[in-house]
Protein backbone atom coordinates (compact mmCIF):
# COMPACT_ATOMS: atom_id res chain seq x y z
CA UNK A 1 0.00 0.00 0.00
CA UNK A 2 1.16 3.23 -0.68
CA UNK A 3 1.52 5.84 2.15
CA UNK A 4 1.11 9.69 2.66
CA UNK A 5 4.15 12.13 1.84
CA UNK A 6 4.15 15.62 3.05
CA UNK A 7 2.19 18.28 1.83
CA UNK A 8 4.40 20.25 0.03
CA UNK A 9 7.56 19.26 -2.08
CA UNK A 10 10.79 17.68 -0.76
CA UNK A 11 11.57 16.03 -3.77
CA UNK A 12 11.74 18.47 -7.34
CA UNK A 13 14.90 19.03 -9.71
CA UNK A 14 16.90 17.82 -12.78
CA UNK A 15 20.15 19.63 -13.62
CA UNK A 16 17.78 21.61 -16.41
CA UNK A 17 14.42 22.33 -15.28
CA UNK A 18 11.93 22.60 -12.41
CA UNK A 19 8.54 21.40 -13.31
CA UNK A 20 6.48 20.81 -10.12
CA UNK A 21 2.91 20.72 -8.50
CA UNK A 22 1.92 22.50 -6.17
CA UNK A 23 1.91 19.36 -3.72
CA UNK A 24 4.25 16.17 -4.06
CA UNK A 25 6.03 17.31 -7.07
CA UNK A 26 8.58 15.18 -8.58
CA UNK A 27 11.52 15.77 -11.21
CA UNK A 28 10.07 15.95 -14.92
CA UNK A 29 13.46 13.40 -15.22
CA UNK A 30 13.61 11.62 -12.51
CA UNK A 31 16.44 8.77 -14.33
CA UNK A 32 18.84 11.83 -15.13
CA UNK A 33 22.11 12.12 -12.73
CA UNK A 34 24.24 14.46 -11.88
CA UNK A 35 27.59 13.19 -13.26
CA UNK A 36 29.98 11.67 -10.51
CA UNK A 37 27.13 11.02 -8.15
CA UNK A 38 27.03 7.70 -6.32
CA UNK A 39 30.78 7.26 -6.77
CA UNK A 40 32.21 7.45 -2.93
CA UNK A 41 35.41 8.58 -2.42
CA UNK A 42 37.82 5.38 -0.42
CA UNK A 43 40.06 7.75 1.80
CA UNK A 44 40.13 8.48 5.25
CA UNK A 45 36.86 8.64 7.56
CA UNK A 46 35.82 12.03 8.24
CA UNK A 47 32.48 13.92 9.75
CA UNK A 48 31.31 16.57 7.93
CA UNK A 49 30.96 18.33 11.96
CA UNK A 50 34.23 17.67 12.77
CA UNK A 51 35.86 19.25 9.52
CA UNK A 52 34.08 22.62 9.82
CA UNK A 53 35.16 23.07 13.52
CA UNK A 54 37.95 25.53 12.93
CA UNK A 55 37.26 26.91 9.88
CA UNK A 56 37.49 30.48 10.63
CA UNK A 57 33.80 30.90 8.87
CA UNK A 58 31.48 32.54 9.64
CA UNK A 59 27.95 31.02 9.58
CA UNK A 60 24.54 31.97 10.00
CA UNK A 61 22.98 30.08 12.66
CA UNK A 62 19.96 27.55 12.00
CA UNK A 63 17.55 27.20 14.39
CA UNK A 64 14.14 24.75 14.61
CA UNK A 65 11.55 24.65 16.60
CA UNK A 66 11.40 22.38 19.88
CA UNK A 67 8.81 19.75 17.65
CA UNK A 68 11.33 19.27 14.69
CA UNK A 69 14.48 17.88 14.07
CA UNK A 70 16.67 17.50 10.56
CA UNK A 71 19.12 14.66 11.54
CA UNK A 72 22.42 13.66 8.65
CA UNK A 73 24.08 10.57 9.09
CA UNK A 74 28.09 11.18 9.09
CA UNK A 75 29.82 10.15 5.69
CA UNK A 76 31.93 7.72 6.21
CA UNK A 77 34.43 7.30 3.65
CA UNK A 78 35.86 10.63 2.66
CA UNK A 79 38.73 13.24 2.24
CA UNK A 80 39.02 17.17 4.00
CA UNK A 81 37.07 18.22 0.96
CA UNK A 82 34.15 15.67 0.65
CA UNK A 83 34.12 16.08 4.45
CA UNK A 84 33.46 19.59 3.90
CA UNK A 85 31.37 19.72 0.79
CA UNK A 86 28.73 17.34 2.61
CA UNK A 87 28.52 19.24 6.47
CA UNK A 88 27.37 22.48 3.54
CA UNK A 89 25.52 20.46 1.80
CA UNK A 90 23.61 19.41 5.50
CA UNK A 91 23.41 23.38 6.06
CA UNK A 92 22.37 24.19 2.75
CA UNK A 93 18.88 21.80 3.50
CA UNK A 94 18.54 22.90 6.68
CA UNK A 95 18.61 26.63 6.14
CA UNK A 96 15.73 25.88 3.57
CA UNK A 97 14.15 24.50 6.54
CA UNK A 98 14.88 26.86 8.86
CA UNK A 99 13.96 29.84 6.17
CA UNK A 100 10.47 27.91 6.19
CA UNK A 101 10.08 28.17 9.78
CA UNK A 102 11.20 32.12 9.21
CA UNK A 103 8.55 32.03 6.62
CA UNK A 104 10.97 34.17 4.73
CA UNK A 105 11.58 32.91 0.59
CA UNK A 106 14.38 35.75 0.26
CA UNK A 107 16.02 34.19 3.94
CA UNK A 108 19.90 35.23 3.90
CA UNK A 109 20.92 31.67 5.56
CA UNK A 110 19.97 29.61 2.40
CA UNK A 111 21.73 32.16 0.42
CA UNK A 112 24.54 31.83 2.31
CA UNK A 113 24.97 28.16 0.53
CA UNK A 114 23.74 28.49 -2.71
CA UNK A 115 25.30 29.74 -6.29
CA UNK A 116 23.09 32.60 -6.85
CA UNK A 117 20.61 32.34 -9.81
CA UNK A 118 21.20 28.62 -9.82
CA UNK A 119 19.06 25.74 -9.85
CA UNK A 120 19.85 25.06 -6.35
CA UNK A 121 18.76 28.85 -5.61
CA UNK A 122 15.57 28.08 -7.37
CA UNK A 123 15.16 25.03 -5.24
CA UNK A 124 15.44 26.62 -1.82
CA UNK A 125 13.17 29.78 -2.67
CA UNK A 126 10.17 27.46 -4.53
CA UNK A 127 10.49 25.32 -1.49
CA UNK A 128 10.24 27.75 1.00
CA UNK A 129 7.57 29.84 -1.05
CA UNK A 130 5.29 26.98 -1.70
CA UNK A 131 5.36 26.21 2.12
CA UNK A 132 4.50 30.08 3.33
CA UNK A 133 2.26 30.80 0.57
CA UNK A 134 -0.05 27.76 2.46
CA UNK A 135 0.98 28.81 6.00
CA UNK A 136 2.83 25.44 6.73
CA UNK A 137 5.85 24.03 8.29
CA UNK A 138 6.63 21.06 9.20
CA UNK A 139 6.94 18.86 12.89
CA UNK A 140 8.66 15.69 13.77
CA UNK A 141 12.00 14.49 11.60
CA UNK A 142 13.57 14.32 8.68
CA UNK A 143 16.35 11.58 8.39
CA UNK A 144 19.24 11.99 5.82
CA UNK A 145 20.65 8.93 5.69
CA UNK A 146 23.31 6.52 3.49
CA UNK A 147 25.49 9.96 2.32
CA UNK A 148 28.35 9.66 -0.07
CA UNK A 149 30.58 11.68 -1.46
CA UNK A 150 31.81 11.88 -5.20
CA UNK A 151 34.97 11.19 -6.08
CA UNK A 152 36.83 14.61 -6.57
CA UNK A 153 36.63 14.30 -10.99
CA UNK A 154 37.10 18.05 -11.19
CA UNK A 155 38.73 20.21 -9.20
CA UNK A 156 36.72 22.55 -6.80
CA UNK A 157 33.29 20.46 -7.53
CA UNK A 158 31.63 17.05 -5.45
CA UNK A 159 28.54 15.40 -5.60
CA UNK A 160 26.69 14.96 -2.16
CA UNK A 161 24.54 12.23 -2.29
CA UNK A 162 21.49 10.86 0.79
CA UNK A 163 18.49 9.17 1.44
CA UNK A 164 15.89 11.21 2.92
CA UNK A 165 13.31 10.14 5.41
CA UNK A 166 10.07 11.18 5.28
CA UNK A 167 8.02 8.93 7.44
CA UNK A 168 8.64 10.27 10.61
CA UNK A 169 7.43 14.06 9.79
CA UNK A 170 4.75 15.55 8.95
CA UNK A 171 2.83 19.26 8.56
CA UNK A 172 1.13 21.77 9.97
CA UNK A 173 -0.70 25.06 9.97
CA UNK A 174 1.94 27.38 11.32
CA UNK A 175 -0.33 29.72 12.88
CA UNK A 176 -2.68 26.96 14.71
CA UNK A 177 -0.22 23.54 15.01
CA UNK A 178 -3.52 21.73 12.87
CA UNK A 179 -1.80 18.77 10.89
CA UNK A 180 -2.36 19.21 7.12
CA UNK A 181 -4.24 16.53 5.73
CA UNK A 182 -1.46 13.77 4.21
CA UNK A 183 -1.30 12.88 0.74
CA UNK A 184 -0.31 9.70 -1.14
CA UNK A 185 2.33 9.82 -3.69
CA UNK A 186 3.87 6.60 -2.22
CA UNK A 187 7.31 6.17 -1.31
CA UNK A 188 8.56 7.94 2.05
CA UNK A 189 12.25 7.84 0.69
CA UNK A 190 13.05 10.84 -1.54
CA UNK A 191 16.98 10.14 -3.27
CA UNK A 192 18.77 13.28 -3.36
CA UNK A 193 21.90 14.11 -5.55
CA UNK A 194 23.50 17.79 -4.58
CA UNK A 195 25.93 19.16 -7.18
CA UNK A 196 28.70 21.12 -4.45
CA UNK A 197 31.16 23.89 -5.74
CA UNK A 198 33.97 25.15 -3.18
CA UNK A 199 33.35 29.58 -2.82
CA UNK A 200 35.60 31.07 -4.38
CA UNK A 201 35.95 34.24 -1.61
CA UNK A 202 36.13 31.85 0.72
CA UNK A 203 38.25 29.11 1.71
CA UNK A 204 36.79 25.77 3.65
CA UNK A 205 32.87 27.27 2.31
CA UNK A 206 31.01 24.72 -0.25
CA UNK A 207 27.69 25.89 -1.81
CA UNK A 208 25.00 23.82 -3.55
CA UNK A 209 24.73 25.28 -7.46
CA UNK A 210 22.17 21.85 -8.66
CA UNK A 211 19.67 19.74 -7.30
CA UNK A 212 18.01 16.44 -8.54
CA UNK A 213 15.82 14.35 -6.31
CA UNK A 214 13.76 11.16 -7.01
CA UNK A 215 10.96 9.68 -4.59
CA UNK A 216 12.32 6.19 -3.95
CA UNK A 217 15.59 6.53 -5.85
CA UNK A 218 18.56 3.98 -5.95
CA UNK A 219 20.23 5.97 -3.13
CA UNK A 220 18.21 4.67 -0.48
CA UNK A 221 17.42 1.53 -2.16
CA UNK A 222 18.27 -1.23 0.49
Amino acid sequence: MNRRTLPALTALATATTLLLTACGGESAKPDEKIPGAGESSAEASASPSEKGEGDGIDRPEIEFPDDFKMTFEGVKKTDADGAAAARDAENYMKSIQHAIFEGDPESAVYKFYIDPMSEAHEYAKFQVTQYVDHGWVLTGELRQSNVKVSEPKTEGVRVVSFCSDESKAAGKEAKTGKKVPDKDFGSPYISFEVLMKQAKTQKGLWRASKVKTERGGSQCAG
